[in-house]
């Protein structure tokens, strides 16, 4: 008999059910650089992933700033289909108040923490890590994951049975689509700040390349980043040249009279352009410089087709004078016995 009905009857459907992953540990720098080919394969093959979740970004953090996060080694997770790495979840243990807190490395210095999972197996990795890491209980009381995005697997995949869990909004990113085109206002004030600067002399941009990486990145440490220690400083100096090698670093710097007036250092992630960090010549800053180097990355990222200009954290008025709207970041707390406080 023919059913005739405005819609149609579900088929049966099998679920197919995923094998389970292999899981291992890395508790070394050295283990850690020995991934690094897996790593950056992975990375590539996970869409949303950021600068932030680069080998060439944490394995830095790592070297340079690791001991001032813990007094342990990392404790990165890995997981494998088949010999194939399809996760990587990279933790560490701090002690806090007492409790064992496992946090993402990359922290104070990265805008978005996360683990970097294959799309094809994102929430069964997650899961896979959380029982894992139930069967080493005895080892942790707390995880904290700060900064996730608001896509991150790691903020929306459940804990196991029993378990207790708490999250909140953390911080805004402000973000602008592209292609852009600067308002009329803003437009005109940009023309202007540019034909005074040319009164003073050549005007003239330059690119970070293998030639000139480390005399920009002078110009960054004294235009903007001189409150850096030496450990911060070797950080971003050793990050930039891994990252300009893999053609993901965006780095300018804005000459008047070949004197460096104005820096931009950010990244490329796929369709995306980060504005991590920026600074002027005090002398020069009623110039506006500044912003002439933020239209000329915004106008740049918009010509090469790409989707997204990522102001990153904070809340900053600046940042909407340019069309930005808020995507949000999130924290998330977990833990398989008697909450901790942290």
């Amino acid at each position: 008999m023919a059913l005739t009905t405005d819609f149609a009857l579900p088929r049966h459907q099998t679920t197919r059910t995923l094998a389970p992953l292999e899981v291992e540990e890395v508790v070394s720098l050295r283990g850690l650089e020995q991934l690094q080919g897996e790593w950056r394969w992975l990375w590539a093959r996970c869409p949303g992933a950021t600068t932030f979740q680069r080998p060439e970004w944490l394995l830095s953090w790592v070297r340079h700033l690791g001991a001032s996060f813990s007094a342990q080694p990392p404790w990165v997770v890995t997981l494998r289909s088949e010999g194939r790495l399809v996760g990587l979840a990279p933790l560490g243990i701090r002690v806090e108040n007492g409790a064992r807190v496992v946090r993402l490395l990359g922290e104070g210095v990265s805008d978005y923490l996360d683990v970097l999972m294959d799309p094809e197996l994102a929430q069964h990795g997650v899961r896979t890590l959380f029982n894992w890491l139930g069967r080493n209980g005895e080892r942790w009381d707390t995880c904290v994951f700060e900064q996730l995005r608001e896509d991150s697997p790691l903020l929306h995949t459940p804990v196991p049975e029993g378990w207790g869990e708490r999250s909140e909004v953390q911080e805004v990113c402000p973000q602008v689509l592209l292609p852009w085109t600067a308002p009329g206002g803003l437009a005109a004030e940009l023309r202007q700040a540019y034909r005074r600067l040319e009164q003073l002399g050549l005007v003239r941009l330059e690119e970070a390349d293998a030639s000139n990486l480390e005399a920009m990145m002078d110009t960054l440490v004294r235009l903007r980043g001189a409150h850096w220690d030496a450990s911060l400083q070797t950080f971003h100096r050793e990050a930039a040249r891994g990252l300009l090698a893999a053609r993901a670093l965006r780095l300018f710097v804005l000459h008047v009279k070949e004197q460096p007036v104005a820096v931009f250092y950010g990244f490329r992630d796929g369709t995306h352009l980060r504005y991590y960090l920026g600074g002027s010549a005090p002398e020069f800053q009623h110039f506006n410089v500044g912003s002439l180097l933020v239209a000329q990355a915004l106008e740049e990222a918009s010509h090469w087709g790409m989707e997204v200009f990522d102001f990153l954290r904070g809340a900053k008025p600046y940042k909407y004078a340019w069309g930005a709207s808020d995507t949000r970041n999130h924290w998330r707390c977990v833990w398989h016995g008697p909450e901790q406080k942290v």
